[in-house]
């Protein structure tokens, strides 16, 4: 295999740099049997193998070095010794690098292979701004392809340092706020044209730069919105990429937001985090196809999230509602799960009212693909021996991970929970059972021999595979 020739051990290293920076936040908090940082450790080792992978294997490190190398570290030296000799005379003379600083001899040129940018950390604490500027110009001058800016980047003229219309012209993500010059965006604008993942942060109204960035988009898939102003602007320029968005996530639902979301037609991702409840002043009928996750939280009315589920075309695998406080249409929410969503693998359950442990039974029945529940209020009292019982005997075989609230209320014995997870455990067929909770108040022995997860620390990670459209 070290005799492969380097266009195939190109395309088994994109391969593998790909399926990391997809699935790296996922693959290095989760307890998947494959390891993100074996990943790492791979990469390095491939680099002495022999000159001819370290040669294919440099520009994929370097992609985004700044996931391995932190402040101080030999990686800002590497970079330093980059810069011209005038550069470093300045530096020194200005006593902004130290004076013995010798420039390390290079076997490559590093820097034209950074992509990569959000995850800079290579400045000393007490930087100043001298130093940025001369390694934010070297980036831009020798990068062949940036893909991601870092944010402190925004304090600085990027788009008018040489080079900038080459390496610049295939950004793909950037987080803009509206606290930044708009010069800086609209310097952008007139070189950035695939941009497809945006996050913005709306702090007022004047957000026009970066209105005209996303106009001049060929199209926007992501978007990430948060903020409490109506920024009509940046809303219009939005909906000029209407087909092309396939995720939206907004922490303020604002009636900007909501006559935006009607148009997004091929939406597959939906998260509204609307911790002021906004939500309640407007009514939500939509028509989308397509989605495949609904996230909401703090809902005034579970008739929204009804509202949403009936009208789509079964398409939706991950139901999450979070922070509900409203329950009074539990049993119609839990029976539209297993009427139009055939093909759901996560979902948040109700089972505090009269009538939802029937339609939950339903949703076991019509719903096999199921994988995960998220049950996040209390269970209603006289449900619960039936609830344990409809797991074991009805509950699909694909389901594997739990999500009870107030666990300990579940069960009101260290000996029943035991119980129950030994006859899981005999039950032919049935996968491994991941528990989560937020209040573990049980045995510690029984926690770590059934590894009963800390749902704070664990259960997002485990159910935020969303990312694989």
């Amino acid at each position: 295999m070290s005799k492969l020739n380097h266009d195939i051990l190109y395309e088994i290293f994109q391969n593998l740099q790909d399926l990391i920076n997809i699935n790296s936040n996922y693959l290095e908090n989760s307890n998947k049997e494959i390891n993100y940082k074996g990943f790492k450790r791979s990469q390095f080792s491939c680099l002495l193998v022999n000159k001819s992978w370290c040669e294919v294997m440099i520009p994929f490190l370097w992609s985004n070095p700044f996931k391995y190398g932190y402040m101080k570290s030999p990686l800002f030296e590497t970079i330093i010794s980059h810069l011209s000799d005038n550069s470093i005379k300045i530096l020194k003379d200005k006593n902004i690098i130290r004076a013995n600083f010798q420039k390390l001899k290079l076997s490559y040129n590093y820097i034209r292979f950074c992509k990569y940018f959000h995850d800079l950390h290579i400045f000393p604490v007490d930087s100043k701004k001298l130093l940025k500027e001369e390694i934010y110009k070297l980036f831009i001058s020798e990068c062949s392809s940036i893909k991601c800016l870092n944010s402190d980047m925004a304090h600085y003229p990027i788009s008018k340092y040489p080079g900038a219309n080459i390496s610049l012209s295939n950004l793909y993500e950037i987080y803009c706020s509206n606290t930044i010059d708009q010069d800086f965006y609209y310097g952008l604008a007139q070189i950035c044209r695939s941009i497809e993942e945006i996050y913005v942060r709306i702090y007022s109204e004047e957000s026009s730069g970066i209105a005209e960035l996303i106009e001049m988009q060929k199209q926007i898939k992501y978007v990430f919105i948060d903020g409490f102003y109506e920024c009509k602007k940046i809303t219009q320029a939005l909906e000029k990429h209407a087909n092309s968005i396939i995720h939206l996530e907004t922490i303020k639902y604002t009636s900007v937001i909501h006559f935006l979301i009607p148009k997004l037609i091929n939406l597959r991702y939906l998260k509204v985090n609307d911790n002021y409840c906004e939500l309640k002043k407007y009514v939500i009928y939509l028509n989308h196809y397509n989605l495949q996750v609904l996230d909401l939280c703090f809902l005034p009315s579970l008739d929204i999230a009804i509202n949403i589920i009936k009208n789509t075309n079964g398409n939706l695998w991950k139901i999450r509602i979070g922070n509900n406080k409203y329950y009074d249409k539990a049993k119609k929410y839990n029976q539209k799960i297993h009427k139009y969503c055939p093909n759901i693998k996560y979902v948040t359950v109700f089972l505090n009212r009269n009538g939802t442990l029937e339609e939950l039974e339903k949703i076991f029945i019509k719903c096999q693909h199921l994988e995960a529940i998220y049950i996040d209020d209390e269970i209603k009292h006289e449900y619960i021996d039936k609830f344990l019982n409809l797991l074991l005997e009805l509950a699909p075989l694909t389901l594997c991970k739990i999500h009870i609230s107030y666990i300990d209320r579940c069960f009101n014995t260290n000996e029943s929970l035991e119980l129950f997870l030994i006859n899981w455990d005999h039950h032919k067929g049935k996968k491994t059972l991941h528990l989560y909770s937020n209040y573990i108040k049980i045995n510690k022995d029984i926690v770590h021999k059934y590894d009963i997860k800390d749902f704070w620390n664990d259960y997002f990670m485990d159910m935020n595979e969303y990312n694989s459209y």
